[in-house]
C-alpha cells in the first residue's frame, strides 16, 4: 500500500496552489506584542477586527492565528466576554533554557523521542484538525515537493509542517512538549536533510500523512509517521 501511495506521487504532474500562511505573520506580529511588553499577561486583547485592521490582514487569517495561540496556552478566548493573555508564568519563557541544561543531545536521542511523540500527535492530529489546518498540512506537503524537485531548500516547510500538526491534535500537553524540542529538532533537520535520497524521502512521506489526515485516518497518519521517524533513526543506529 505504503509503495503504491509512493509511485502516485511520483506521478503528479500538478500541484494546485494554495494560501500563503498569512497566518505566521499574525502570529509572530501578535508574540512580538508580548514580548516588547506592549500586551502584559492578563491584558484583554483588541477584537478580531481590530487587530485585523492592524495588522492589515484578513479576519479568517487573524482568527486562524488567535486559534492556534489558544491551544499554545497563550491567549484564553472567551465567548461572550473577549480575548485575554493569559496570566501564565511560562507564557514567556525560553524552552530552550531546560533544554541547555540538559548538556548535548544526541541526534538518535533526539529521534528516539520524536518516535514517541510525534506518532501520537498524527493520529490525533487526523482525529482533531480542523478542515483549515488540514488543508494547510497538504499545501505544506506539496511545497515540499515542489521544493525538492526544484532543488531548494524545504527545511522551513518541513519544520512548519510538523509544528502544524502538534497545533491540529488540540492537546495542550503535547502541544508544550513539541515546544520544548523543537529548538533541537531545527539543527537536527539540517543534519538528516543530508543523508543521501532523505530528502526525496521525508517529502513523499509528508504527503501520504497529509493524505492520511485529509481522509481521518488516525491510524495510517500515525503508522506513516512512526515510519517516516524511523526511516531517519535506522541511518543512525548501527
Amino acid at each position: 500500500m505504503l509503495e503504491g501511495r509512493l509511485q502516485l506521487i511520483e506521478q503528479r504532474k500538478v500541484l494546485k496552489p494554495m494560501k500563503t500562511m498569512a497566518y505566521e505573520t499574525a502570529i509572530q506580529a501578535i508574540k512580538e506584542k508580548i514580548k516588547t511588553g506592549e500586551w502584559k499577561a492578563g491584558d484583554r486583547l483588541p477584537t478580531v477586527q481590530q487587530l485585523a485592521v492592524e495588522l492589515s490582514l484578513g479576519i479568517s487569517t487573524v482568527r486562524e492565528a488567535l486559534r492556534i495561540l489558544e491551544n499554545q496556552r497563550i491567549v484564553s478566548i472567551e465567548h461572550g466576554r473577549g480575548m485575554y493573555l493569559r496570566n501564565d508564568p511560562l507564557l514567556l519563557e525560553d524552552p530552550t533554557t531546560t533544554l541547555e541544561q540538559l548538556g548535548n543531545i544526541s541526534l538518535v536521542s533526539l529521534l528516539e523521542a520524536r518516535l514517541l511523540i510525534e506518532p501520537e500527535l498524527a493520529a490525533l492530529c487526523a482525529k482533531h484538525a480542523t478542515a483549515s489546518q488540514i488543508q494547510q498540512l497538504r499545501y505544506l506537503a506539496d511545497q515540499m515537493v515542489v521544493q525538492m524537485q526544484k532543488g531548494g531548500d524545504f527545511f522551513e516547510t518541513d519544520i512548519a509542517f510538523h509544528q502544524l500538526i502538534a497545533e491540529g491534535s488540540n492537546n495542550p500537553v503535547l502541544i508544550r512538549m513539541m515546544s520544548m524540542i523543537t529548538p533541537i529538532s531545527v539543527e537536527a533537520r539540517k543534519q538528516t536533510n543530508t543523508i543521501p535520497n532523505m530528502r526525496t524521502k521525508a517529502s513523499n512521506y509528508h504527503v501520504l500523512i497529509a493524505i492520511a489526515m485529509e481522509e481521518r485516518h488516525a491510524e495510517q497518519a500515525k503508522m506513516l509517521m512512526e515510519a517516516h521517524i524511523q526511516e531517519m533513526l535506522r541511518m543512525f543506529i548501527k
